[in-house]
């Protein structure tokens, strides 16, 4: 009775340790993930503030017909990494519909309107600290489990893979899988998508799911390159809404002093 107890006890903190799984042999996960945290603060001891020309392309994607853009904008990004947060910042420069330029006041509209959604479904940007479930004050909300090494190369890259589950159903946590570069451990792409969905009275989204790739820039700081974002919805007349569009990041400006100021206006960031 006593050996059978001792079993029962030993397969119920299996159960219910957030701990990372060990899946090949000679690599430990903990260990793995304390180095790229490391990785993760030498580059947040170099990195004040970033300056990102972006593109962003929306459209429409389906089996028969392939991809149709609907809607380009032009923007610029500011970041700015804080000590206990970071700050985000978006200029809309040009707004194209239909392949159209609009003008300056549908630019306007279309900026206020796009911001308020990100701020009513609190979807998430590249200034996130998408390394957050790692951190040691949040791993109990999380469990993690390594994958191993990835079957294939992830941008070119040989990488580790982890995989991330919140415990809990929160819009302010995330379900996602990470890949991280063999090498030097930085982060090369994360799929990831909300532990629940926020669901407001006129707009319903049913699906969500997004995708960030990074790369190295100067001084082998690795920045976003690309964020993806598709979802499926409904609005209060029961029409089905489906989105899909990506943002791409080019000529990254790193460490120019950008001032506060710039971000009092719709500071996004954490």
């Amino acid at each position: 009775m006593k050996a059978c107890g001792r079993m029962m006890l030993f397969f119920f903190i299996l159960l219910t340790t957030t701990c990372v799984a060990q899946h090949d042999n000679g690599i430990d996960p903990e260990a793995l993930i304390d180095r790229i945290l490391a990785v993760d603060r030498n580059q947040a001891g170099q990195l004040h503030d970033v300056v990102l020309e972006a593109e962003y392309v929306e459209g429409e994607d389906d089996r028969k017909n392939g991809f149709c853009e609907k809607v380009r904008l032009v923007k610029k990004v500011y970041i700015m990494y804080c000590e206990d947060s970071v700050w985000f910042h978006e200029d809309y420069l040009e707004y194209y519909k239909d392949g159209q330029l609009r003008s300056e006041e549908d630019l306007r509209k279309e900026a206020q309107e796009r911001l308020e959604k990100k701020r009513k479904h609190k979807i998430l940007d590249i200034s996130h600290p998408i390394l957050r479930p790692f951190h040691p004050e949040r791993r109990n909300l999380y469990e993690i489990t390594y994958l191993g090494v990835a079957a294939e190369r992830v941008e070119g890259f040989v990488c580790h893979q982890f995989q991330v589950r919140a415990i809990e159903e929160s819009d302010t946590l995330l379900n996602g899988d990470y890949y991280f570069e063999a090498e030097a451990f930085h982060l090369v792409r994360v799929d990831f998508s909300p532990a629940r969905l926020v669901k407001k009275m006129m707009f319903r989204l049913k699906e969500l799911s997004m995708s960030i790739l990074y790369g190295p820039a100067d001084d082998d700081i690795w920045l976003p390159r690309q964020f993806s974002i598709r979802g499926k919805g409904k609005t209060a007349f029961f029409f089905g809404v489906d989105f899909a569009g990506t943002e791409y990041y080019r000529n990254p400006i790193i460490n120019d002093g950008l001032e506060a100021s710039i971000f009092e206006e719709n500071n996004g960031g954490e």
